[in-house]
């Protein structure tokens, strides 16, 4: 059921209880009416009734001068008379008028009236003896009250009708903001973050469209941001698969081949008996296997950093500042590091920032010292990587067009911590505050 149709029968509900509760009041103040009404029409007939005796016992045609008296009473609603001769015959009877339709039995018992006959003896004349007897009909005022209470009810009803309907309409008008809400948000569960609402009413509904517009905001660009990541991986993957086939090509390859040269002139040598140049090309082929070994190893450091959680920060990041010491000698690198051991989730994070720092200072600042300061802070972390160089690169890298700062922005921002970045009076700085998700040790 619609939260539309719910309020209209609770409003329905809250006019049918007050109609009910202003019946029964309409009812009980009803009934000490009709009472009211009955002793006044009693006490107005008896003084008819005594008027007409004064003049009854001088009057030379008594029995003209009762049903006349009787005939007075015709139509009333409150008291009907009636002539009785002696013996109980009924000589003349006045005629009411019923006007309505009849009351249902509850409604009759509702207003039940039972008052006495008034019995008023005809005084001494020609007439003979006889007795006036008015006798209260309450039944034809309770179906006249019956008649008054449907024409009430009809009214009311009829108004709540017409209210139901215009409440119908406001409603309706009212909740045309919460239906366009629903289907914003329909959209937004269908992934498309485009839609907005118009900010207007009150203040509680301008709230809610307000908050509803930042979030499709976020979740857009939340999205966007995704994909850019995405494709930078991608991209980043690529890059990297040609830095690694290019490797494999200039330091394995040549090496390969030199030790197959050398083994096909070992197997030369060794049928020649040349002994001693046997040993020569042996150690040739356990120096070039010692080079691969070493070069491997460099690759598989770059792809992953197992020294980060096999062998602590620290030693991943001494390695790490070899490798790139060892390709640019003309760099200074200076590190500075806490000496309590950091959570491993911390400490991966710390050396991601550090590597994808380092790699954009080197490729793009040409820098002449770099400097890694990691230390704590107030329960935190903080990563710092400051170099000497021109910045453009790392600026141009900032600006989305590689995975650069925008990758260490997603890492710091998973971990629940903060990045800052960009060119100072001496170079460029790179600053996260990390916070600690285990205690240090």
């Amino acid at each position: 059921m619609s939260l539309r149709l719910r309020v209209i029968l609770l409003v329905a509900l809250v006019l049918f209880v007050s109609m009910a509760l202003g019946a029964a009041v309409v009812g009980v103040k009803a009934r000490r009416v009709l009472d009211a009404e009955l002793d006044a029409g009693l006490i107005g007939a008896r003084q008819t009734v005594a008027s007409a005796y004064e003049d009854l016992p001088q009057s030379d045609h008594p029995a003209r001068d009762l049903r006349q008296l009787v005939a007075t009473f015709d139509g009333n609603r409150h008291v009907q008379a009636q002539l009785v001769l002696p013996g109980g015959k009924v000589a003349f009877a006045s005629h009411t008028q019923s006007l309505g339709l009849p009351p249902p039995g509850w409604f009759a018992h509702l207003l039940a009236l039972d008052p006495p006959d008034i019995a008023l003896p005809v005084p001494h004349t020609g007439f003979g003896p006889a007795t006036l007897i008015l006798n209260p009909t309450p039944a034809l005022d309770v179906r006249a009250a019956w008649s008054e209470f449907l024409a009430l009810i009809g009214g009311l009803v009829s108004m709540a009708v017409i209210g139901l309907v215009m409440v119908y309409l406001v409603i309706g008008a009212a909740f045309r903001p919460f239906t366009v809400l629903a289907q914003r948000f329909g959209q937004i569960g269908a992934g498309d973050y485009t839609g907005r609402v118009e900010e207007n009413g009150p203040p509680e509904l301008r709230r809610l469209q307000q908050g509803f517009n930042r979030m499709a905001a976020q979740l857009a660009a939340s999205t966007t941001r995704n994909h850019l990541l995405t494709e930078q991986m991608v991209r980043l993957q690529e890059e990297e698969r040609a830095d690694i086939a290019r490797d494999l090509h200039d330091e394995i390859g040549p090496h390969l081949f030199a030790v197959s040269l050398d083994a096909e002139m070992i197997a030369r040598l060794q049928e020649a008996g040349d002994h001693a140049a046997v040993a020569e090309r042996l150690q040739d082929i356990q120096s070039a296997v010692r080079h691969m070994q070493m070069q491997v190893r460099d690759l598989l450091g770059r792809l992953r950093p197992t020294q980060v959680t096999e062998f602590g920060l620290k030693v991943a990041l001494e390695d790490l500042l070899r490798f790139w010491h060892g390709r640019q000698p003309g760099i200074a690198f200076t590190l500075s590091l806490p000496a309590e051991t950091l959570p491993e989730t911390c400490a991966e994070v710390a050396y991601r920032i550090v590597q994808e720092s380092v790699n954009n200072a080197v490729r793009h600042g040409r820098p002449h010292n770099i400097a890694i300061l990691i230390r704590l802070s107030d329960g935190a972390l903080e990563v710092m990587v400051k170099d000497d160089g021109a910045g453009t690169g790392a600026a141009s890298s900032a600006s989305g067009s590689g995975l650069g700062l925008v990758g260490m922005r997603e890492r710091v921002q998973a971990s629940g911590g903060t990045l800052t970045y960009g060119p100072d009076r001496d170079g460029w700085t790179v600053k996260a505050c990390l916070g600690l998700t285990k205690g240090v040790a």
